[in-house]
């Protein structure tokens, strides 16, 4: 008994110097500086814009991240490095029925807070993995939410999914943390939307339509599958609709997780909603700015958090120091 503690004593002490050698020496006072190249990246060519709406764009992109730069604590780096890229994104494809050169054409700026350390050499680097990052996406219906519902489509039966998309842009609203400005809100999963006021970015989703929804997906599904206990989810969620009056069926929707269908009229559950597809202007060039969506640390906004690691330290100073009035003077909507 003697021998084997005295060997884990040994392996513990030597696992204890090993974690010691390999320690990193952070480097919180070392002056940094900001990284931004100035290259896009992703599928831009699939938009088929001009040389003039390219150019317009980038523009617009880069004028995005100067009114961050301007930020105290991207301005004045210390302790870390801000890594910028930007990448055109594609992710609407999937969440809206149409293509790339039909689309208003979106970015996501992405802001690493790089902190600095000393490696064994006594050389100064930056560690840019996995760290703390603050990500902006542009005119982008589907980053301004998260969990969304989740149906299954089928690549060979365009009808079940296209009932299955039309499910999977519902997601529930997250609690409001803070208004920051007017058109400028913070949400308690992470995101900031900053948006023109003259229409609502979301709207909710009612009893009768989230209803119909569900049973047009089911009865496809049971049509081409002939599963048996997909009769009896439709039966379940056609019980439950029933149980609404005409008028209760226009009220908004809200979570109930006791029930097949997971719809209530009572409040007290989460609120479904869904981007609004009259949102985005129309008559506008595709390039225009119509909605930015900022996902960071919103809970910097209510002083409940406290950081030990240094990305996430410079991350939260900087989102509190954050421009949104600027940001929103960007937009080529309505104020």
């Amino acid at each position: 008994m003697k021998k084997l503690f005295l060997s884990i004593l040994l392996i513990t002490l030597a696992t204890r110097g090993l974690y010691a050698q390999n320690e990193i020496n952070w480097l919180p006072d070392q002056p940094g500086k900001w990284s931004y190249h100035h290259k896009l990246y992703g599928p831009i060519e699939d938009y088929k814009l001009s040389t003039d709406e390219i150019t317009r764009f980038k523009h617009k992109i880069d004028t995005i991240i100067e009114t961050l730069h301007q930020n105290p604590i991207l301005k004045n780096p210390v302790g870390f490095e801000p890594s910028v890229n930007v990448r055109i994104i594609d992710e609407n494809v999937g969440f809206v029925h149409a293509p790339l050169t039909k689309l208003i054409v979106g970015a996501r700026i992405a802001i690493q807070f790089c902190p600095y350390y000393k490696d064994e050499s006594g050389n100064i680097k930056k560690h840019c993995m996995e760290v703390s990052s603050c990500e902006i996406s542009s005119n982008c219906p589907k980053f301004t939410a998260e969990s969304y519902i989740h149906f299954k489509g089928d690549g060979y039966h365009e009808e079940l999914s296209d009932a299955a998309l039309k499910l999977n842009r519902i997601f529930l609203k997250p609690p409001v943390v803070k208004e920051l400005a007017e058109g400028v809100t913070a949400y308690s999963n992470g995101k900031i939307i900053i948006a023109g006021t003259e229409r609502p970015y979301w709207i909710p989703v009612t009893i009768g339509e989230l209803f119909g929804l569900q049973l047009n997906y089911y009865e496809l599904d049971y049509k081409l599958n002939k599963d048996e206990g997909i009769l009896y989810v439709i039966d379940a969620i056609k019980k439950e609709k029933a149980a609404f009056s005409a008028q209760e069926l226009n009220f908004p929707a809200y979570r109930d997780n006791s029930n097949i269908s997971s719809i209530t009229a009572d409040a007290r559950g989460n609120q479904y909603m869904q981007f609004n597809p009259d949102y985005f202007d129309r008559s506008l060039p595709r390039t225009n700015l119509q909605i930015l969506t900022v996902h960071t640390l919103t809970e910097a906004f209510t002083d409940n958090c406290e950081y030990t690691d240094l990305a996430q330290i410079r991350h939260s100073e900087f989102v509190k120091q954050v421009d949104f009035n600027a940001l929103k003077l960007l937009l080529d909507v309505k104020q």
